[in-house]
């Protein structure tokens, strides 16, 4: 038997550091320590800023802070939130109509990695998922595989 030498004339493939990044796919379980909640979110790398499904929205004014309470959905049964008013923001949907959300500002944790990230308020109610994850949480710490899910966690 006539052993076969490897070929001396190929190099080993280097990967580039940008590219050593976890990756994610198009729905990944997210956790907001804050709200001590977890659920699953789609990842859009179109949408530009992060979306939380949210109804039932009231401005309170506490100690001259403005806070903003909503309605979120886990298994079908609303609970209440409550997260520091930041500003409001024009948001363009999929769509293309353009409005005027209130964004406020949570950590978000996928996986090991997690962030203080602006989240929009949107109805998300006849959505398949109540999280979107944008480019403003994604951007230069994942690569996406949209032929993947749950990459990061159950």
């Amino acid at each position: 038997m006539v052993e076969k030498k490897p070929d001396q004339h190929v190099k080993p493939i280097v990967i580039p550091p940008q590219y050593l990044k976890p990756i994610v796919g198009r729905v990944e379980w997210v956790e907001f320590p804050n709200w001590k909640l977890k659920l699953r979110a789609r990842i859009d790398t179109g949408a530009l800023s992060c979306s939380i499904n949210a109804v039932n929205i009231e401005r309170v004014v506490e100690n001259g802070e403005t806070y903003i309470l909503f309605d979120t959905f886990v298994n079908e049964k609303p609970i209440r939130l409550k997260s520091k008013f930041v500003k409001e923001a024009k948001v363009t949907s999929t769509s293309g109509v353009s409005e005027k959300r209130i964004m406020i500002s949570e950590v978000i944790k996928i996986g090991k990695y997690k962030e203080e990230t602006m989240i929009n308020l949107n109805d998300r109610t006849n959505l398949n998922y109540p999280i979107l994850i944008g480019r403003n949480f994604l951007r230069g710490k994942f690569l996406v595989d949209v032929s993947l899910s749950h990459q990061l966690g159950d």
